[in-house]
């Protein structure tokens, strides 16, 4: 199936722009045209925008995304690309053990608070 730009931001939630800036920088392949001179993205197009933003999502940097796009389509380059994504990987586990460290901090912070204002309540008459 083929998806037009404006149904592509919608399936996405990319802005037209960020697919056009996309497209500019080769982080998705060229992107085929109708007769109209039309995007048209295909399904590979769309799932390839997904695993994007899911990666995007966990702070890879846009350079390390345009790095990883431009070595799609060469299968030489399938070790370095795996390499990059169990660095990455090994980085949102980090990233997790100190959002977990953080949480627990906050529970802290909000038991604190709470037992302070049931002294509070507590107190009045």
């Amino acid at each position: 199936m083929n998806y037009s730009i404006n149904e592509t931001s919608q399936l996405t939630g990319l802005s037209k722009y960020t697919l056009r800036y996309y497209e500019k920088e080769k982080v998705i392949p060229e992107v085929k045209r109708d007769s109209r001179g039309y995007r048209v993205y295909t399904e590979q197009d769309i799932e390839w925008l997904t695993f994007l933003l899911n990666i995007r999502q966990t702070g890879m940097p846009i350079s390390k995304i345009k790095q990883f796009s431009q070595m799609r389509f060469k299968t030489e380059t399938i070790p370095a690309r795996r390499q990059m994504l169990l660095e990455h990987k090994e980085s949102i586990i980090k990233q997790e053990e100190k959002l977990k460290k953080s949480m627990v901090a906050i529970d802290a912070k909000i038991k604190r608070y709470e037992r302070y204002a049931q002294l509070q309540a507590e107190q009045k008459p």
